[in-house]
């Protein structure tokens, strides 16, 4: 999203979803290094979101990742955060939108640090988010610099902002406000797990008004098709496992929501 978020839901980096347990590392296929990977963690979903230092791709730079790994029926599998250290001198912004200060970045890796634990946990699922054009595209902009996408790629991808008013009657389609509509838990601070959870409930209501319509293949569905044969992401497979250990989720909560009533 365009505006910014903490991972308190659990102590370990990356966990197995209902467990609090640490996700098994060889559960995810591995792809061979330095060369075109597909499969990846899929099939299913990769429901993001990012904080970041401003709103252009080119010019700004990742603080902070949350990301939802969701089954092709929407049952959450797994879920991880980190904040995301964006190189010395780099100012981290509009604090009072995304509650990160500079102090909170030390010990915090760079993207490049865990660019293939991402992209393994990215590839094989079509990416969710709400505002994709947002948050893809810093993705698409940060990851090919990175060389783990392929020049030109377009990534498969589902906004759930865009499709708010398909499957649902919003006065805004503004994430806080879709929740509310749809009655998806939504966390009382703007943070990039927090954030993802929602969206990732966003497209669980929508599959589930989808199929009380009985309504045929839909943007959801199409998306995942194309991600199942999109062969973009490139990754180390070793690298991403070692990558687990350096994941630094927020340590404490973010902006309060002053949309959000108590």
């Amino acid at each position: 999203m365009p505006f910014y978020r903490r991972d308190l839901r659990g102590s370990s980096p990356l966990t197995a979803a209902g467990t609090g347990r640490p996700a098994p590392v060889g559960s995810r296929p591995a792809a061979s290094p330095a060369r075109p990977a597909s499969g990846g963690s899929g099939p299913g979903y990769a429901v993001v979101d990012l904080e970041t230092t401003g709103l252009s791709p080119a010019s700004d730079s990742i603080l902070e990742i949350g990301l939802v790994l969701v089954g092709a029926d929407g049952t959450v599998e797994r879920s991880w955060s980190t904040l995301v250290d964006p190189g010395a001198g780099v100012d981290v912004g509009p604090t009072f939108i995304h509650g990160i200060v500079a102090t909170e970045l030390d010990g915090a890796p760079p993207l490049s640090a865990i660019a293939d634990l991402l992209v393994r946990d990215l590839a094989g699922r079509a990416v969710v988010a709400h505002n994709a054009r947002f948050d893809v595209g810093f993705l698409t902009h940060a990851l090919g610099a990175l060389g783990r996408l392929a020049r030109g790629s377009v990534v498969p991808r589902v906004c759930t902002m865009e499709l708010a008013r398909r499957f649902m009657s919003t006065p805004s389609r503004r994430l806080v406000t879709c929740c509310e509509v749809a009655g998806v838990e939504i966390g009382r601070h703007h943070s990039a797990l927090d954030d993802a959870h929602a969206a990732a409930g966003l497209l669980r209501h929508y599959m589930a008004v989808g199929g009380r319509r009985g309504q045929g293949p839909v943007a959801w569905s199409r998306a995942l098709e194309q991600a199942a044969v999109f062969a973009g992401w490139r990754w180390d497979a070793g690298a991403a496992r070692r990558q687990e250990a350096l994941l630094l989720p927020r340590r404490g909560a973010g902006v309060p929501r002053a949309d959000l009533p108590g």
